[in-house]
C-alpha cells in the first residue's frame, strides 16, 4: 500500500489525512470579497461546482454503491486546520523501512516539494525523531509512516519542520516551515433529504407564498425556451426533476442554467455544446402572494456567436399567473 501524507482519504487512502485541529468552533461561514463573513454568489458557486466534481469521480468509480441516486448520507465535520506536507512514500512495509521512508513523489505546492524532498530521498528523522527500525502496525505496515504523521500532526501552524534525508550517499538536513490551511466547518447532506422541497414562506408568514415555474410554456417567437434552477437563495431546490417550486412571497436569487436547442447555435457543434454550454446565470425575481412567475431562457439571436461567453442568452422572468398557494 501507498500513503500519500497531507491529502484527504477521499483519494482512496484509508489514513491519508492528518488529525484536525479541532480548537476552532464548529461554526459554519461564507467568505465575501472584502474578506468578511456572509453571502458570496462566486464563493457558493466555485464550491458548488467543487462538489459536483467530486461526486461525478465518486460516482464513476463506484465509492456510492451500485445506486448513487439512492445514496443518503449526513456528514458533519468541525471547523479544522489542514496540514499540506504532500508526501507519498512507501510504507507497504516494515522491511521496506527499516532504514527510513523512500519518497515516491510531492504533491505540487506542497511543504515536501517546498523543502525540496526528491523523489527516491529516503527519510529518516522528522524533528529530531528518528523513522529507523520502527517495526510494523497489526497489518504490517510501516510504523515509521504512522510516526511522521503523529510528529507533523503536533505541530502547531506555520512550525518549523525538518526532514532528514538520504539522497544517494549524502545526508541533507531539510528545514521550512510547516504549510497548513484554516478549514471552516462542514455540513453535507446527500440524498432525498438534499432534495427537499424549497419553502421559505414558514420565515415569513404575514407575506404569504407563492411559486416559481420552470413549465416550457414560453412563446418561441419571442426567442424564449425552456430552463432549469440550480439554486434558490443559495439552497438546491427539489425534488429533482420538478417544474414548481414553492417559495415565500417576496424577493429571491435564483441561479439558472439554459436549455437552447443547440441548433440555434451559430457555428456550434452538438459536442462542443455538450461540452461547454454556457454557465448558469443568476436572476432576482419578486414573487408576489399567491402568483406564479414563470422562469425561461431568453435567446439572444443577434449575439448567436458569443457561444465562449455566453452572451447569447439571458434568465428572465417572461409571466406571472395569479394563482392559490395553499
Amino acid at each position: 500500500m501507498l500513503r500519500i501524507l497531507g491529502l484527504t482519504a477521499l483519494l482512496g487512502c484509508a489514513h491519508a489525512a492528518f488529525a484536525a485541529d479541532t480548537s476552532a468552533p464548529p461554526t459554519l461561514a461564507t467568505v465575501t470579497s472584502d474578506g468578511g463573513t456572509g453571502t458570496s454568489p462566486a464563493v457558493t458557486q466555485r464550491v458548488r461546482e467543487e462538489m459536483h466534481q467530486t461526486l461525478v469521480r465518486l460516482a464513476t468509480t463506484g465509492a456510492l454503491g451500485a445506486h448513487p441516486e439512492q445514496t443518503a448520507l449526513d456528514i458533519a465535520v468541525p471547523a479544522q486546520r489542514s496540514v499540506n506536507l504532500g508526501l507519498l512514500v512507501d510504507a507497504t512495509s516494515a522491511a521496506n523501512a527499516r532504514d527510513g521512508l523512500r519518497v515516491l513523489g510531492t504533491t505540487p505546492d506542497s511543504t515536501a516539494e517546498h523543502l525540496g524532498v526528491r523523489p527516491g530521498d529516503v527519510i529518516v528523522a522528522v524533528n529530531g525523531h528518528s523513522l529507523r527500525e520502527l517495526g510494523a502496525d497489526a497489518d504490517g505496515r510501516a510504523l515509521a509512516a504512522t510516526t511522521l504523521r503523529s510528529s507533523i500532526d503536533a505541530l502547531p501552524a506555520e512550525a518549523a519542520v525538518q526532514l532528514d534525508v538520504r539522497r544517494g550517499g549524502t545526508q541533507l538536513a531539510l528545514n521550512g516551515p510547516l504549510q497548513s490551511v484554516q478549514l471552516p466547518a462542514l455540513h453535507v447532506v446527500l440524498g432525498a433529504m438534499a432534495t427537499a422541497a424549497v419553502d421559505t414562506s414558514a420565515q415569513t408568514p404575514a407575506s404569504g407564498c407563492g411559486r416559481i415555474s420552470l413549465q416550457d410554456l414560453a412563446p418561441r417567437q419571442q426567442q424564449l425556451f425552456g430552463a432549469t434552477i440550480e439554486l434558490v437563495d443559495g439552497t438546491t431546490p427539489g425534488p429533482t426533476g420538478a417544474k414548481n417550486y414553492r417559495v415565500g412571497a417576496g424577493t429571491h436569487e435564483l441561479l439558472v442554467r439554459e436549455k437552447i436547442p443547440t441548433r440555434r447555435l451559430v457555428g456550434v457543434s452538438e459536442l462542443a455544446a455538450l461540452n461547454f454550454r454556457s454557465k448558469p446565470k443568476p436572476l432576482t425575481v419578486t414573487v408576489k402572494p399567491n402568483t406564479t412567475v414563470m422562469i425561461a431562457a431568453h435567446f439572444n439571436e443577434q449575439r448567436a456567436n458569443e457561444f465562449t461567453t455566453g452572451g447569447y442568452w439571458d434568465p428572465v422572468m417572461w409571466k406571472e399567473v395569479q394563482e392559490t398557494c395553499p
